[in-house]
């Protein structure tokens, strides 16, 4: 039971900095592109992402199921030191990323984790290699690509529309707030309703709240699905009975925390030194994260939403042909892509083999 216990509170610290990490992630093209202030957007974050984890307990089986196992040959699992050494490693890896302002994938921290333990405690040959490489790999290599590729085809598509929007001239009215309605420089026979004006607005905190969404609704399941094993441990035969729901809540609970106690860190980076947005490329950015995050969450497919949130901005800066800035954080995206999965890996064979 003390075992178990532990687990639990490993599994909760790792929602913790996942919460602290990522939130920004949803909501960044919304501060960015200048429609929200960062603080508003951050809150949408928070609790978008919230009400997602709790999506979960209806709509995360199948992406619950697939963290659950299938990493491993036969009918072997983890001992409870080498998930505990999984967590910790995934854990302490992105609690560092957050305090360096490192945006990392927590699904790619939680699997190199897993690798890394299960290599330590069975060997190489006991890992299931190609089941590995097809159900986690490849949807997570290849999500950011198809970030990109949508949101720069969104934005290509939605050229005509921009060149239609009433253009911002000097005089007409501060910048900022052409950003937040560019309809306010047209001339006063050619403005949208009331209406319209206040649903182009509305799209935008949509977007951003729907990926926030996504986002709770694709980790949560993965980091929980650890822990219904350990609660299923409790002699209360209540808790044991509600573990996959009280898991799901009580995951999306410290994913809150993190994001309120330490979620702003990360904001600026993505939301102004990777790409230059307005309202339009945000919105579409949005869009494409949400798009797909959503669409591979009932399907099991554990894409990162870091990878494909960051993605769609990078597709913006594509469509832009922008040149690199003097505080270009694309460098450090694409550093912690490649970095992410083996040190957690070689960090969690290592703590297996200490406490062995």
């Amino acid at each position: 039971m003390l075992s178990a216990a532990l687990l639990s509170v490993v599994i909760l610290t790792l929602a913790w900095a996942n919460g602290s990490n990522d939130v920004s992630k949803g909501v960044a093209a919304l501060a960015g592109s200048g429609i929200a202030t960062p603080r508003a957007a951050w809150i949408l974050g928070v609790f978008a992402t919230l009400a997602g984890g709790l999506g979960a307990i209806p709509w995360g089986g199948t992406l619950g199921a697939l963290f659950g196992g299938g990493f491993l040959k036969g009918a072997d699992v983890l001992s409870v030191g080498a998930a505990l050494a999984a967590l910790a490693a995934a854990a302490g890896f992105v609690a560092l990323s957050t305090w360096r302002r490192w945006p990392v994938s927590t699904t790619h921290a939680l699997i190199g984790g897993i690798v890394g333990a299960a290599i330590a405690q069975f060997g190489i040959r006991e890992v299931a290699v190609r089941a590995v490489t097809a159900k986690f790999l490849v949807p997570l290599l290849a999500s950011p690509a198809l970030a990109i590729g949508l949101c720069w085809t969104l934005i290509l598509l939605n050229r005509y529309v921009e060149a239609r929007m009433p253009q911002w001239t000097p005089g007409c009215c501060a910048p900022e707030d052409h950003k937040k309605d560019p309809f306010i420089c047209a001339p006063p026979e050619q403005r949208p309703s009331a209406m319209t004006r206040r649903v182009w607005l509305a799209l935008h905190w949509l977007s951003g709240g729907a990926v926030s969404f996504a986002r709770g609704l694709n980790d949560v399941p993965k980091m929980s699905a650890l822990m219904i094993p350990a609660l299923a441990a409790w002699p209360a035969s209540a808790i044991a009975a509600k573990g996959p729901a009280l898991a799901i809540m009580l995951t999306s609970l410290a994913m809150t925390g993190g994001a309120l106690m330490a979620g702003r860190r990360l904001l600026p980076v993505l939301a102004q030194e990777v790409s230059a947005m307005t309202p339009t490329t945000g919105l579409l950015a949005n869009l494409g994260t949400a798009l797909l995050v959503l669409g591979a969450t009932p399907l099991g497919l554990p894409v990162s939403t870091t990878h494909v949130a960051a993605g769609s901005i990078i597709g913006v800066r594509v469509a832009d042909h922008a040149p690199p800035r003097a505080r270009d954080a694309l460098r450090t995206i694409l550093l912690a892509w490649f970095v992410t999965l083996p040190a957690t890996a070689a960090l969690s064979a290592v703590l297996v083999m200490v406490g062995a």
